[in-house]
C-alpha cells in the first residue's frame, strides 16, 4: 500500500515530502529496504543517507542556534541585562585600577626627574 503511494510520486523523488515519506515508512517498519530497492530503485546506501538526513533535519529546530536564541531571548532579557550590568561594573572597576596605576607611574616619573635634577645640581 505504502509503496503504491510512493510510486505515484516517483517523478518528485527530489521533493522533501517524498523523502520524508520514504524514511518514515522505512523507520516505522512498514516497508523493507529490499522492497524500496525493487520498486523505487532506492539503494540501501541512499536509504541510509536519507535516514541520516531525516534525523538531522528533524532535530534541527531544537539544535539550530538561531532558533534557540530566538526562543530563549524572550525568557532571558532580564538575565541578559543583569549580565551586561555586571560586566559594566567589572570594566568600571578595572578602569579605576588602571587610572590609579597611571597616576602612580606619573608620580614615580616626576619623583625620578626631581631626584635626577637634584643630583645634577
Amino acid at each position: 500500500m505504502y509503496i503504491s503511494l510512493l510510486q505515484r510520486n516517483k517523478k518528485s523523488r527530489i521533493s522533501l515530502p517524498f523523502k520524508r515519506k520514504v524514511v518514515e515508512s522505512y523507520r516505522a517498519g512498514l516497508v523493507a529496504s529490499e522492497e524500496f530497492e525493487r520498486s523505487l530503485r532506492i539503494s540501501k546506501t541512499e536509504l541510509r543517507r536519507l535516514n541520516r538526513w531525516y534525523f538531522k533535519h528533524k532535530l534541527s529546530r531544537y539544535t539550530y542556534p538561531f532558533n534557540f536564541h530566538r526562543i530563549m531571548k524572550k525568557k532571558t532579557d532580564v538575565e541578559y541585562l543583569r549580565a551586561l550590568e555586571k560586566r559594566l561594573l567589572e570594566t568600571e572597576r578595572e578602569n579605576k585600577i588602571l587610572r590609579l596605576k597611571a597616576e602612580a607611574y606619573e608620580i614615580v616619573i616626576e619623583i625620578a626627574e626631581e631626584h635626577g635634577a637634584a643630583r645634577a645640581v
